[in-house]
């Protein structure tokens, strides 16, 4: 497998650019914090589901590629939700403020694979690679919009119940990709063109959305956070490095693609959604979580590459 830098380092600073796009806009009043909600809304219930649901009904069915989901699928589940608690329980060790160990447990755990991870994915391990990632952002997606929603409403139990959690249109997505593509149902050109184009405007809306909650952090605010800096190196250099070696310890599947997915895509950084989340259900920490998002964005110009050339 050969790292293609270039493409590596063009989806970040294409990434970067959007997220300057949405602070300078911002900063000269074109958007406002209601942009940002709006923003917020559109993407949750409109686009992000489109997306969720177009990257697996567009590959043609394969008993084999079933098969290495499923193991994908399990060890993301296990994963996801042991380390979920884990980082909590880690943010109470490094005094985290109660009211951000949501935020903070959030972004430790859960990776931006669906925007960032797909295309270095592809880039490096083909598609067969990317394939499996996507896989594993499905279980990814059924922990972050369950008990990861909980955990960054922790201050707002009043405001969101379990039923609007669970029957959200991103699950809705889950369970209707999973039907037309293990039911081999082939989606219509009228309708799969539409939700494509959806689909399309995912990342531009998500990288404005942070531009819009950065343009609220005060200067050196965003570097001088320590929480901030804790946070990003377990997400970036702790958890990759620590599954590396689990998989050198543990033969999980003769497909070496599977662990390579597995460790690239949890050296992501915080998944996008960790500002629109917190936009929506904790408005208090958009700061803190814009600020995470910002820091791990850069450092990772230096982490994925290293990453991946363990990988």
């Amino acid at each position: 497998m050969n790292l293609d830098f270039f493409a590596v380092m063009s989806n970040l600073v294409n990434l970067f650019v959007l997220v300057a796009v949405g602070f300078l806009a911002a900063r000269t009043g074109f958007f406002n914090h209601n942009s940002s909600a709006l923003f917020s809304r559109l993407l949750l219930k409109i686009t992000l589901p489109c997306t969720i649901f177009i990257s697996l009904v567009s590959r043609d069915y394969d008993p084999k590629f079933v098969h290495d989901s499923f193991i994908m699928i399990f060890l993301g589940l296990v994963f996801f939700v042991s380390y979920l608690y884990l980082s909590k329980f880690i943010a109470r060790l490094l005094n985290v403020p109660e009211n951000s160990r949501g935020v903070f447990a959030f972004a430790s755990t859960f990776s931006n694979s669906g925007f960032m991870g797909f295309p270095i994915a592809l880039a490096l391990l083909g598609g067969e690679g990317l394939a499996l990632s996507v896989m594993l952002n499905v279980a990814m997606n059924l922990i972050l919009y369950s008990l990861g929603v909980m955990e960054i409403s922790e201050k707002n139990e009043g405001k969101i119940s379990v039923k609007s959690i669970l029957f959200s249109n991103i699950n809705a997505a889950i369970v209707l990709s999973f039907i037309f593509y293990f039911g081999r149902i082939k989606l219509p050109e009228f309708v799969a063109a539409p939700v494509t184009y959806l689909s399309n405007i995912t990342t531009p809306i998500s990288m404005l959305i942070i531009g819009i909650a950065l343009s609220e952090t005060k200067g050196l605010e965003i570097l001088t956070d320590v929480y901030v800096w804790e946070c990003s190196a377990m997400k970036l250099v702790i958890v990759p490095l620590s599954l590396c070696a689990i998989f050198k310890l543990i033969p999980i599947s003769q497909n070496p693609l599977i662990a390579a997915s597995f460790v690239l895509a949890n050296a992501m950084p915080a998944a996008s959604t960790t500002v629109v989340l917190t936009e929506t259900l904790n408005n208090e920490n958009v700061g803190f979580a814009a600020k995470i998002m910002f820091v791990q964005n850069l450092l990772c110009v230096i982490t994925i590459p290293l990453v991946c050339m363990m990988i």
